[in-house]
Formats: C-alpha cells, structure tokens, sequence
C-alpha cells in the first residue's frame, strides 16, 4: 500500500516533466521584430488593409527596403500547423513568397522582384539560429 503512494505521485510527476519538456517556445511580435534588428534588417510598419488573413490572423506587415515582410503570430504552434494543412499559402499571393516558420510564428518574405531575393538568406538565418538555441 506504501509504494502504490509513493509511485502514483512519482508518475505524476515524470508525466508533467515530460509534457513541459515538449512544449515549444511561444513567440511574440515583439521578440520576432527584435531578431530582425539584431540581424541589423531593419523593419518599417506598413499600413494598409487588404493584407491576407490566415485562419483569421491578421499579419504585421513591414517594409524591408523594397520588400515586403508579412509575420503571422498564432496562439500557439498547433493553431499554425492547423492553418497550414488548411490554406495554401501559395494561393494567396500573385507569386509565391518565401515561407518561414518558428514554432508558432509564421513569416512570409516577399521580395520586389522574383529575381532579386535580397534578403532571403539573412532570413532563414535567423529563423535557422533561433531555432538551434532551443
């Protein structure tokens, strides 16, 4: 009787571990922007209205240069994977932009020109070393 109370709280325990050691960092707007500014990729606020909504989440759009930078901040990175198995991304845009993810942000990197990707690296690099200091 002794050990079945002393494992029912053990197990308890490792569960909760376990599920705190898989969850997954959660991003805001702000911690993303800041990213950028520390890669020196400075973001102007866009203003508008006609911006594509994702499983209605509105994007911060920004201006990098002549680019154009759209960052979707889900709840969580289970609502940004469902919006993704339901919407084509591809389809919302009149060419395809670049497509970023971390955990539960979703980052979309439009260049001016098809053929003149100005910051497409900079930006997988910073998604690339965010995610390897998890």
């Amino acid at each position: 009787m002794k050990m079945k109370t002393l494992i029912s709280p053990l197990v308890l325990l490792i569960i909760l571990l376990t599920a705190c050691s898989n969850s997954s960092k959660v991003y805001d707007l702000a911690t993303i922007t800041q990213l950028f500014e520390e890669a020196e990729l400075h973001l102007k606020p866009q203003a508008g209205d006609s911006y594509p909504i994702v499983m209605s989440i509105e994007p911060r759009v920004y201006e990098l240069l002549d680019d154009s930078l759209y960052i979707y901040v889900f709840k969580a990175e289970d609502d940004l994977a469902e919006a993704l198995k339901s919407v084509h991304i591809e389809d919302l845009f009149n060419v395809p932009p670049y497509v970023y993810q971390l955990n539960n942000i979703l980052i979309l990197y439009m260049p001016l020109s098809p053929t003149d990707v100005n910051f497409e690296k900079q930006i997988h690099d910073i998604i690339h070393n965010e995610q390897a200091q998890k």
